[in-house]
């Protein structure tokens, strides 16, 4: 009986936190904020602020415009000087977007908003007629973006002039480990790049930084998204853990290799598990300074 009695308890307990991440967990945002101290950053641009907002999957809204009004409203208070977006804007189709083009316009930054696509932007997970189809797909998903006010980065750069110095920022597409395809070029990204000029990349896949970015450049931050830090998470004495570290180890938050930045973004919305569990929809604010020792 009390064997039963403990079943039926942790059973209910199990049932409740599920009931709970569905009804609430994924329209509960949470505000990331992380002070970021880089060496090479120009002191015209000490304190600037960066929102990054990641995999908002339109697909998952069911048409409701609320996870995106409230989004709005929060940045809003920010007041960020860039807006980053890194991608999963669909889950699949182009058409999830024609319900919240104006939400999508409504979000603004002092300097422009950013983005790039990511692995669901391609439409590489539906069964298309022709490859016509699945590109008018895409198209109509980038034409939709930009409409919206963002800067659409796909393997180039776009440069930001700041007071007297200036920002560059690059964009690759998605790149994964297997079966994601790979589609990033990070040398088309960064062709022409001025010398030591402060740089921020934009890559969907956190992979990406350990394998190419890391190894190859010396850009100081990239951001990230894709992993929705498995939409479940696990809070210990304050340490937040999350099971998808047994497959992937740089799922969400901030991470360093030497004078090298990562964040990756938990992610807006949701797919698959149409819930969060402990891992609420996140906009990430990274405030930049230089390096207290210049």
């Amino acid at each position: 009986m009390i064997i039963l009695s403990g079943a039926s308890i942790i059973s209910l307990g199990i049932f409740c936190t599920i009931l709970s991440g569905t009804i609430w967990g994924k329209s509960d945002i949470n505000i990331d904020k992380e002070e970021l101290y880089l060496n090479d950053l120009p002191l015209q641009l000490d304190g600037i602020k960066i929102v990054q907002l990641s995999d908002i999957h339109l697909g998952s809204c069911n048409k409701n415009p609320q996870l995106l009004i409230r989004t709005q409203k929060l940045i809003d208070k920010i007041q960020p000087d860039f807006l980053m977006f890194t991608g999963d804007l669909v889950n699949n189709f182009g058409k999830e977007i024609l319900e919240f083009e104006p939400y999508l316009k409504a979000l603004s930054a002092k300097y422009g908003k950013y983005a790039i696509v990511g692995n669901h932007d391609y439409g590489d997970y539906s069964n298309w007629h022709d490859s016509i189809s699945k590109l008018k797909n895409r198209v109509l998903i980038q034409t939709k973006l930009t409409k919206s006010g963002f800067n659409i980065l796909l393997n180039k750069w776009t440069k930001v002039s700041i007071k007297d110095t200036s920002i560059y920022i690059i964009g690759v597409e998605n790149w994964g480990h297997p079966p994601f395809p790979q589609y990033a070029r990070l040398d088309l990204a960064t062709d022409s790049l001025p010398k030591n000029s402060f740089k921020i990349l934009l890559s969907h896949d956190p992979a990406y930084w350990e394998s190419k970015v890391v190894t190859e450049t010396d850009i100081p931050l990239t951001l990230s998204g894709h992993t929705h830090g498995g939409q479940f998470g696990i809070k210990i004495a304050g340490i937040e853990f999350s099971p998808l570290y047994l497959y992937q180890k740089k799922w969400g938050g901030l991470y360093k290799y030497e004078n090298q930045y990562l964040y990756v973004n938990r992610g807006l919305g949701s797919i698959g598990f149409w819930g969060r569990i402990d891992m609420r929809p996140e906009i990430t604010v990274l405030t930049l300074h230089r390096t207290k020792s210049h």
